[in-house]
């Protein structure tokens, strides 16, 4: 008799483990389908939340004299993000480039600051500006050479001047652009960038793009009207650089070659009948305006460089779309010497260049 019961707890215990089994395993699937939804917009919002606090409205507005009262007048604006405790913000060049203008900085909680223009980068679209204060939350900064195409974004900003702290979500659409932006008559030409389908819209400029980790891996600059969801950013290690090279020297400055030049694809070669090489920058003629491909008195003509040839590599550096000429020279420092290798006329040759200094007013 002992024998049957001692079956029959076995079996008990065999049967509740199973069932005990099934349950926790159906309840571990259940828990982590559940997570998937709700970590992914518990990132967002968590995410939103930690940066929102950095994130500023930039105002512009002129003193206008009305019947002999001066009254400040709204001009435009955009969005920038606190970098220090101590008020530094990071925005677009072309927010802030109105040098007879005055500005305005609003925090998330409504706090106004008037706003001074520090810096302005003759490289990039980018530029310093301080507010006075401290106990300012700065963002924290990613690495835009970890970006990869697909992973998730958000784009926070002052969205047409009128609602400010607005979010969207994208993702990476792309990396590596080269893009042409026209903003009041100026045209300027931004490589590298970050496309995004985060929806951007004017005001958003100077705004952070954002991971889901919290860092801000790109600064919202562009959009092409001519396609749906196209935004470009400017990677957040060309923003750094920029920053850094402003508390050393208290002013933005970069080594200057002096040339206008395209970078080489298949197309590009084609239509300016380079049939020998598909990479490169092909020093133009003239560009759209009609200056000559080589700067009057810059490193370039004094080095020796000539309009139609094409730099292949500078200093083993080999140039593309991705690492174009551009890029690669913002790595050096005015003053430096680099080794430039050229295609001229079919035949390869090296020459040696020293760059020079360009500041904000060149």
């Amino acid at each position: 008799m002992k024998k049957v019961w001692k079956i029959l707890f076995v079996c008990i215990l065999l049967i509740s483990s199973i069932l005990i089994t099934k349950d926790w395993i159906q309840g571990l699937f259940a828990a982590q389908s559940n997570n998937i939804v709700v970590t992914e917009e518990e990132a967002v919002i968590n995410t939103y939340q930690k940066i929102l606090p950095s994130v500023v409205s930039l105002i512009t507005f002129r003193d206008q004299d009305n019947n002999g009262m001066i009254t400040p007048t709204d001009t435009g604006g955009g969005t920038g993000f606190l970098v220090s405790s101590n008020g530094y913000i990071i925005t677009n060049k072309h927010v802030v480039n109105d040098k007879n203008a005055n500005y305005l900085a609003i925090t998330s909680d409504g706090q106004e600051y008037r706003a001074s223009v520090l810096a302005r980068d003759p490289l990039f679209d980018i530029a310093i500006v301080k507010i006075e204060g401290s106990g300012f939350k700065p963002v924290t900064f990613g690495d835009s050479d970890k970006v990869q195409i697909g992973q998730t974004v958000l784009a926070i900003g002052n969205v047409l001047n009128e609602f400010p702290n607005s979010v969207t979500k994208g993702i990476v659409s792309g990396i590596g652009r080269t893009i042409t932006a026209s903003r009041g008559g100026l045209t300027e030409t931004i490589e590298g960038t970050i496309q995004t389908d985060a929806s951007i819209n004017p005001g958003n400029s100077g705004g952070p793009l954002i991971n889901l980790k919290g860092e801000v891996i790109g600064m919202n600059t562009a959009i092409n009207r001519s396609g749906e969801s196209l935004g470009f950013a400017i990677p957040i290690n060309k923003i750094k650089q920029s920053y850094n090279i402003f508390l050393r020297k208290n002013e933005i400055t970069r080594a200057f070659l002096g040339v206008r030049y395209v970078m080489l694809n298949r197309a590009v070669a084609q239509y300016y009948k380079v049939s020998s090489v598909t990479n490169g920058a092909y020093i133009l003629t003239r560009d759209q305006e009609g200056n000559s491909g080589i700067v009057p008195g810059s490193p370039a003509e004094k080095a020796g460089l000539k309009v139609g040839d094409i730099v292949l590599e500078l200093n083993n550096i080999k140039l593309s779309n991705t690492k174009s000429l551009g890029s690669v020279i913002s790595n050096f420092s005015p003053s430096q010497e680099i080794r430039l290798k050229i295609l001229r006329n079919g035949t390869e040759l090296f020459i040696n260049v020293v760059l020079g200094e360009r500041k904000e007013t060149d």
